[in-house]
């Protein structure tokens, strides 16, 4: 199920996480990211979560999962939550959200996003990268590639730039059928009036570091976050993955006057507890 076609036209009871990872971390953004996640990552992480909820007997109705990717492990956090008799209603965004697939000539398709950058090609049923890895130079695929890019990169584009094809969502089929689960794009670095103080918790997964943003624009970024908290008690949580198993992140919870008090770590932390701080001081 690797091609984009058979992906989005199964059903999704038939699509497994192993599907989505193997579909999903194909696909190369026009911000040379992956929208790779993979199942479980954060388990450990979700599981702390809500023991630390229950701990302070702290209800969940709404919460905001920022920069969700393919919506994996938005998915699991919400089965973590339902789990523990949270009966929460979750958000999820990212910057990029939405792709055209569209048919070219010779029963081929492209995967588009919408400024006109290629996620995948579909030659006589198989999947083609736009993306070179290095073992492609010795396999040939690097010359099979640029031909297929030569014949279907400026098809691709025009027809999805006219609105041909069918318009599909980025994200986890087995997410898209969660109830009481809504998507957005949603660029975190500008202020969406429409989340202002609506959520117990917000979560910035992988997210909310030094690596992605320009520091002007991530303290903009992180202010952001926090202004999206419903107000006193609720929860924010902050963190990066460094390695299969090594995530660093920070808990807080606002208390009054909208300030944030460190509920616990991960780790060593978040790198931008400090920012988090300073902002909700």
């Amino acid at each position: 199920m690797h091609c984009a076609s058979a992906f989005f036209a199964a059903a999704p009871e038939r699509i497994t996480a192993r599907d989505e990872a193997r579909f999903f971390g194909r696909l190369k953004t026009a911000n040379n990211t992956f929208k790779r996640t993979e199942p479980s990552r954060l388990a450990g992480i979700d599981a702390a979560l809500v023991a630390t909820l229950a701990a302070h007997c702290s209800r969940v109705d709404t919460a905001l999962d920022l920069g969700i990717s393919s919506g994996v492990t938005t998915l699991e956090l919400m089965e973590a939550l339902r789990a523990a008799d949270h009966a929460v209603e979750v958000t999820g965004t990212d910057r990029s959200l939405r792709a055209r697939l569209v048919a070219l000539p010779h029963g081929c398709r492209a995967l588009v996003e919408p400024n006109g950058h290629v996620l995948q090609y579909e030659v006589l049923g198989r999947a083609v990268r736009p993306w070179e890895r290095r073992l492609d130079r010795w396999t040939g695929m690097a010359a099979v590639r640029a031909l297929v890019e030569w014949r279907l990169r400026e098809p691709a584009m025009a027809r999805a730039a006219a609105g041909d094809g069918e318009e599909v969502a980025l994200l986890s089929p087995r997410l898209r059928r969660a109830g009481a689960f809504r998507w957005h794009e949603d660029d975190i670095t500008r202020r969406n009036d429409a989340f202002v103080a609506r959520f117990d918790l917000v979560r910035a997964a992988n997210l909310l570091n030094r690596h992605y943003f320009a520091p002007d624009t991530l303290r903009d970024a992180v202010a952001n976050t926090i202004a999206y908290l419903r107000g006193p008690r609720a929860w924010l949580l902050v963190l990066r993955t460094h390695g299969a198993s090594d995530h660093r992140g920070t808990l807080f919870r606002m208390g009054e006057g909208r300030r944030l008090a460190i509920i616990d770590r991960y780790g060593t932390g978040s790198e931008v507890e400090d920012l988090v701080m300073e902002l909700a001081g």
